[in-house]
């Protein structure tokens, strides 16, 4: 069966009574809500669980890790059950399993139920992440616009800067009054916002269906196995992922040991980063939409650069100019990222062959997760070392992506670079 014809099994029409612009609100509250529970709840973790368990504060980060080592591999199962099932009952199951965390966080008072009910949230965050951005594709598969899958992603990323940065203004509050009947009232809170976009998910978003039995037979992870260009394109985008990661896991730590006069500045700059992404990004997506995807990759690896070289220049530049330093370091950042994310997931998805875009587009996550393991230890090490030598580093990575993915995109399908699908032809 061609990828074409398989493509067209799954693309799929919104459905009776649904109009595109219907499920088109319904995934852009769905993403909203997703964006501001784990936005909200990621800052307030260790505090919540260590005020309502007693545990020391060590104690509760090794069970947070233990869980989303946990979980883990899960986004292998996840591709396959994407592949079998569609993208819609996997997202419905991540945000019931997302919903029963949150209640389980206010009723969580050992070291057994807070590793249980944290092992759940892992399980759900990674199912959600793993599994929406198929939902996403397959919807997309339907637009006559070749690059709607550009704009959605973007969108998404929008939605998420802003719900990160929302949930972390309201966390802020939560920890300023500090009071253990607030976090239960935020965590629950959470709970219900999660039930609510379970909801719109079932009610209002079409399943597009899942590949034909006959498709997938025989064409598991061998497939990916095989497939040199996409494992290329998962090993470069790590190096991204590592450039991305850096931000929150980075910047803050250095600024505090290496210029602790500027501790100040470094709230209101990742405010400027969440603000500038959330604003800005849809439109960065129409202004690089008649470009090939792999020219905004090539132009997110050299703004990396920069960002990691103007981070490490504020610390030897006069000390009135060093904040203005961090601004344009924060500035390349943001727009790095506004277009690394929506090309390379796009890219992703449209070098997937359809009747196992569930199992590419997990696997593509692991970038991600990789990158997210291997940040703070790399950071830290490095910074050990001298306060100037991790952003040496990432600045070597971030221009390393630039040669690497130029001998990946040409063994891509075209597809992938220009999004101009067969079938909307």
């Amino acid at each position: 069966m061609s990828r074409d014809v398989i493509a067209s099994t799954r693309a799929g029409s919104p459905g009776p009574g649904r109009s595109r612009r219907s499920v088109s609100a319904c995934m852009l509250v769905v993403l909203t809500i997703d964006s501001l529970a784990a936005g909200s709840f990621a800052p307030l973790a260790l505090l919540y669980l260590t005020e309502s368990t007693d545990a020391p504060v060590a104690r509760i980060g090794l069970l947070l890790t233990v869980a989303n080592l946990i979980a883990l591999p899960l986004p292998l199962w996840v591709g396959r059950l994407v592949d079998r099932w569609g993208a819609k009952p996997v997202v419905l199951v991540s945000q019931v399993l997302q919903a029963a965390a949150f209640a389980g966080y206010v009723f969580a008072s050992g070291t057994a139920s807070v590793l249980v009910v944290a092992t759940v949230m892992a399980l759900g965050w990674q199912a959600f992440w793993a599994s929406i951005y198929a939902l996403i594709s397959n919807f997309t598969d339907g637009d006559p616009d070749p690059r709607a899958r550009d704009r959605w992603l973007g969108i998404s990323g929008a939605l998420r800067a802003g719900g990160y940065g929302v949930g972390a203004a309201i966390a802020g509050v939560a920890l300023s009054v500090g009071s253990l009947v607030m976090y239960n009232w935020l965590v629950g809170g959470l709970a219900t916002l999660i039930v609510i976009a379970a909801i719109l998910v079932l009610a209002g978003v079409p399943g597009y269906g899942s590949a034909p039995a006959e498709a997938v037979e025989g064409r598991g992870y061998r497939v990916l196995l095989h497939d040199g260009p996409f494992l290329s394109l998962i090993s470069l985008n790590t190096l991204y992922a590592l450039c991305n990661m850096l931000l929150s896991v980075g910047f803050p730590l250095y600024v505090a040991t290496a210029m602790p006069g500027l501790t100040w500045a470094v709230g209101p700059l990742l405010v400027m980063n969440t603000v500038v992404q959330a604003v800005l990004q849809p439109a960065v997506v129409r202004w690089t939409r008649h470009l090939s995807r792999h020219v905004p990759l090539v132009l997110a690896g050299l703004l990396w650069a920069g960002w990691s070289l103007a981070t490490l220049g504020a610390r030897h530049v006069p000390a009135a100019l060093a904040v203005a330093t961090c601004a344009v370091a924060i500035l390349c950042y943001s727009a790095a990222q506004m277009l690394h994310a929506p090309a390379s997931t796009a890219m992703a998805a449209d070098a997937s062959p359809a009747d196992v875009r569930g199992r590419y587009l997990a696997s593509f996550q692991y970038s991600f997760s990789i990158a997210n393991m291997v940040a703070p230890l790399m950071f830290s090490t490095l910074l050990a070392v001298g306060p100037d030598v991790p952003w040496l580093v990432i600045a070597t990575c971030a221009v390393a992506t630039v040669p690497l993915l130029m001998v990946i995109a040409p063994r891509l399908p075209a597809v992938a670079l220009t999004g101009a699908r067969q079938s909307s032809q």
